[in-house]
């Protein structure tokens, strides 16, 4: 597929997906402080696509779906809820790691108060089941059935994940298989969900779903790295860089650093990483880079991210030959993305 081809479906399919969310979404009752507030968590409330987010995952899934032969519009509820979901996610991330600002604008929590915040993100939790369960989707129960077990797997791996990132907050004898066991948890089923999602309504065979699942053992750690890399130079349209540092996550830089590092310089780092995030200074933060830097933290995590990218397309080798090379332009592009 043809990368440029590929980002104009991207963008009429985000187009496509934010219509269906404000029609579905208006279907609801105008309440002050939700109806305009989840417009405002999705980016609904402005014609700016960079302040919506990227639409990865519903773009996957429909994308996934059409690779595969079958109707988008099979997959367009699944498509709707992963967003969905997804934000729910964000709202609740950013309220427990503090962070006052998402895609280049405060975060829900900042905006509404704390708990207004969490109201919405169950809120837009709720509209996940409202919108798998909907008979008028014209969806066989089977298939609703299997879609709505994906999800509660993905957020069950999700919300451990989470636990044990926010664990590790805590610990001063993180390792990478630390991080790697989260990064699993907290990004691989949430990132091959969509994909399965499209699958299934394209009635895909179980030895697809199988392979998009080897798929995800390597997508997740490959986004999450990326993740981390980004903090430190275009700060993931959280206003600043190093917001990682600040809230004192053990990233894939912490835990690579870790092996190499003196204890001296370990135990630096981990007063960083847990001083309280509005004590930590640009000094404290400039003192954490360079220690990356000093143990080419960095480049290791851009050759490990390339390996794992390596291995993911591997997995490919089994599956239909366009749905196939969807996910090796689809990835490549998050690969490299700087944002």
């Amino acid at each position: 597929m043809n990368p440029e081809y590929f980002q104009l479906d991207v963008d009429a399919k985000s187009d496509l997906i934010d219509q269906r969310l404000a029609e579905f979404l208006r279907r609801g009752e105008a309440v002050d402080n939700l109806y305009d507030a989840t417009l405002y968590a999705l980016g609904l409330d402005c014609d700016d696509r960079i302040l919506r987010g990227k639409r990865v995952r519903p773009v996957l899934c429909l994308q996934t779906c059409e690779a595969l032969g079958g109707l988008v519009e099979r997959a367009m509820p699944f498509a709707c809820a992963i967003e969905l979901m997804h934000n729910f996610c964000l709202v609740h991330d950013d309220l427990e790691d503090g962070d006052r600002v998402r895609r280049d604008r405060p975060s829900v929590w900042v905006q509404y108060g704390v708990p207004h915040a969490i109201n919405i993100g169950d809120h837009l939790l709720s509209k996940v089941f409202v919108l798998l369960t909907d008979e008028a989707n014209g969806l066989d129960p089977d298939l609703r059935l299997s879609q709505m077990r994906l999800v509660s797997e993905t957020l069950d791996h999700t919300h451990v994940g989470q636990a044990l990132d926010i664990n590790a907050r805590d610990r001063r004898d993180f390792t990478m298989a630390d991080y790697l066991r989260i990064a699993q948890e907290k990004t691989g089923y949430y990132l091959s969900a969509p994909i399965l999602g499209g699958a299934m309504a394209a009635e895909a065979s179980e030895g697809v779903l199988a392979a998009i699942r080897r798929f995800g053992h390597y997508i997740g750690p490959l986004f999450q790295v990326v993740d981390d890399l980004i903090d430190l130079t275009e700060g993931k349209g959280r206003g600043e860089i190093g917001s990682d540092i600040r809230e004192g996550k053990r990233s894939y830089l912490v835990a690579a650093t870790l092996e190499w590092a003196t204890p001296a310089e370990r135990e630096r780092l981990f007063d960083v990483l847990d001083r309280p995030r509005d004590e930590t200074t640009p000094e404290d933060i400039e003192h954490v880079i360079a220690l990356f830097q000093r143990y080419g933290a960095l480049d290791a995590a851009r050759q490990y991210a390339a390996g794992l990218h390596r291995a993911a397309v591997d997995t490919l080798r089994g599956v239909p030959p366009p749905l196939a090379e969807l996910l090796e332009v689809a990835f490549e592009s998050l690969a490299r993305r700087t944002r």
